[in-house]
Parts: structure tokens; sequence; C-alpha cells
């Protein structure tokens, strides 16, 4: 995921096959009476990194969803998928040493799935790539989409240009024919502003300006005052963690009742979706009350979401009993099980390489995926390239079973 939650106790190693069981003693019994050797996968996620608990949980509890399904329909041409799962505290040197480990040892793993940040994924792909496994990133960085740079690597996160391209048409399917942009400073922050200007330009839109605020800044008044007074029909709100609510307390304060469209950042901030006091967030103030979030359609509840979706739910549930830590948009790995899967048939092929071309050439419709009902990866760009109707805007509510707007949620 390349938005700003991705910048920002002991490891323990779990091993999968449908249910969780000891990795030593998958390991003793793999291959055991003829059986076929798993497929093996590497997950690195900062399980016991403060402030990315809740999502690094949505992380397994997908992936753990995911080798549920594909083991109860036969595994991967017939092998089982057995998942490790390594706690990197967020730092990049700790998932460069763990996946090093998985390289050298003896059973190295045919991919390797991170959990975020982003800074994390700059550091462990290129080991990816040059060790020839399959590598699904949620964390993209300005390159890491390239086919030509990063062949087995496949972003799961949608790029700032893909995300900025769904604000303008809704807004104008609003009626607004004007916006106002404020983004934190910061690379991603910075990205995304000039990509929703240019999107936005595109589309018809006019953008009347754009306002940029440090990270570390809490007050943002003087940036809000000069928007207000250029009266667009919308403010862009991109941001994440606790300069979130201060934007959002300022808006309140100069008495400006503008619609804002905040970007899947603020959709994943606990300082906006967070119940106050208790969590620390602003979910039911005045502070809130003009705010929609950027998030995926499957995000926001359905009372019949596709098959695909309500597989995902299910076996999510599964885990977690509905009680769900973070929100559908941190379940990407969830279709990366599902992807990887679909690509090996195609391939008929265990083969790194061969499932790469696969996947992008990937028939529509062969992968079950859930978060996206489909990624449109090609032979040169390693990007899901979601249309603009994969997106969707959600009232900040109550999280229930991993989605917006449920019965009951208060959205």
């Amino acid at each position: 995921m390349s938005f700003k939650l991705l910048k920002v106790g002991a490891s323990a190693a779990l091993a999968l096959t449908g249910i969780i069981v000891p990795l030593s003693v998958a390991s003793s019994t793999a291959g055991a009476s003829g059986a076929k050797a798993p497929v093996r996968i590497l997950v690195t996620t900062p399980i016991s990194a403060v402030g990315q608990v809740a999502n690094a949980e949505m992380t397994v509890d997908a992936i753990k969803a995911s080798v549920r399904v594909v083991n109860a329909r036969g595994g991967i041409l017939g092998h089982k998928v057995v998942v490790t799962f390594k706690d990197d505290t967020g730092d990049p040197t700790t998932a460069v040493t763990e996946l090093e480990a998985a390289l050298t040892g003896s059973h190295k793993p045919i991919a390797y799935i991170d959990g975020g940040p982003a800074p994390t994924a700059a550091a462990v792909l290129p080991i990816a790539n040059a060790a020839k496994i399959l590598s699904f990133n949620i964390g993209p960085t300005a390159t890491s989409y390239i086919a030509k740079d990063f062949p087995l690597n496949f972003d799961l996160s949608p790029s700032t240009p893909n995300y900025a391209s769904a604000f303008c048409p809704y807004v104008k399917a609003q009626g607004g024919t004007s916006v106002g942009i404020i983004n934190g400073i910061d690379p991603y922050g910075s990205a995304l502003a000039a990509s929703m200007n240019t999107a936005c330009l595109a589309d018809g839109v006019k953008v009347v300006g754009i306002q940029g605020y440090a990270d570390t800044a809490i007050d943002m008044t003087p940036q809000l005052l000069a928007l207000q007074a250029l009266n667009p029909s919308y403010l862009l709100f991109e941001g994440y963690g606790a300069g979130d609510a201060y934007v959002l307390q300022d808006i309140t304060k100069i008495g400006w009742n503008v619609p804002i469209l905040g970007d899947v950042a603020v959709a994943a901030s606990a300082s906006v979706v967070g119940v106050p006091p208790s969590q620390g967030g602003l979910l039911g103030t005045p502070e809130v009350a003009h705010l929609k979030m950027q998030v995926f359609k499957s995000t926001v509840y359905s009372k019949n979401p596709p098959p695909n979706l309500k597989t995902m739910i299910a076996n999510i549930n599964f885990f977690t009993h509905g009680n769900d830590p973070s929100n559908f948009i941190l379940a990407y790995q969830y279709d990366a099980i599902q992807l990887l899967a679909a690509a090996a048939k195609q391939a008929n092929s265990l083969n790194p390489v061969a499932i790469a071309k696969a996947l992008e050439h990937l028939k529509k419709g062969a992968a079950k995926t859930g978060v996206f009902a489909q990624y449109n990866f090609n032979k040169t760009s390693h990007a899901p390239n979601e249309p603009s109707s994969a997106f969707a805007f959600a009232t900040p509510s109550t999280l229930i079973g991993g989605q917006y707007d449920a019965p009951g949620s208060g959205g």
C-alpha cells in the first residue's frame, strides 16, 4: 500500500496448511508418504511495531484466510501452501535479515509477501529479485511496479496516479466544479497532490490551489484560510496520523463547511476513524461531519457482495470472528495468495518466472480475489491499474467486519 500508513515481542513463526500448525510439525511431515512438497511463502510484517499492530494483524488474518481457501481447493497444483510469518518490527534491516535467512535455509520460499512499511519494500525487493523468487508488495516504491526493473515483483497497492484518478469523477458526479488540495509535505503526500492536480485538470475540474503542511505541524489554519478564500467546491485532503486531526479541527475552527474527500490514508488513520476518547479519534464529532474517505469498493458494506468478496469476508471472519482489527484496505495479501494460485494453474508451473509471465496475462476472473475484483498487470507495469470504479468514498463509521457503512456502524 503506497499511502503514508506504510511510511511511517519476539519473532514468531507460524505455518499454515489451512489451519495453524507449528512450523516444525509442518516441516517434518512435508513429503511424507510420497506427498508433494509444500509451496512455501515467507511473510514479514510489523506485528509488534507501535501504531501498526492492528494493520499487521489484518495482514496475518487475510493471509490465513486465503491459505485456508486455497488449500481447501487442493492447494496450488496439488501442493499445500505453507506460510511462515516473521515479525520485522517495522525495521527494514530486520526484514532483510529474515528474508536472507529464509533464502539460505533448507526451505527456500517460492514467494515473499511484505506487510509494509514502504521503506521495508525498498530494502527487501532487490534481494527477492536477485534470488529469483516472486514478491507481492503493498508498499510501492518509485520503481517497484516497473516490470523491467522488478520482473518478479507485483505491487498489490495502486500507484499514486491510480488513487488520484478517482477523486474528480466523484466531484463531478456530485455537481462540483473545482477543488482545493491540502497535503502533507513528504514524498507520498507531494506525489499524490501532484497526481490529483493532473487528474482533476484532465477531468475538467479546476484546481484553485494546493497547500502543503509539515507532518509535525499542529496548526494548519494559514493553509486552510488560503484555500477557503478561493471557494472550491470540494477540499481534497491527503494525510496520515495526528496531523489529520489537526487539519479537521482547524477546518471546524475557521467555520468552513466545505465537503472534504480524504485519501485512503485518512481512512486508515486512528486519529480520524477512532472512537473518542478511548481510541483517540474524531468519529461522531463535528470535525468529520463533512468528510468522506477514499476506500476500495470492497471496503464498503453491501448486502449482496460479489461471490469472491463474500468468500474472503467469511474466511477472514473465521479467524477474527468478525472483530477485524483494521479495514479491508489492509487485506491485500488475501489477494496475493489467490493471484499466485491462479497464475501457477494458468502456467501449469511452480517456476517463478513462468508464474510472473502468467500474471502479466492472467485471464479475466481466473484469480478469485476479494479486495479488487481484477488485477490488471501487464508486461510493462506490475501495478494493479484499477479503474476509478474500484474505489468508493465512505462516511466515517465504526468498522464492522472490516467494512464501513455497515448496518449499526453509525455511518
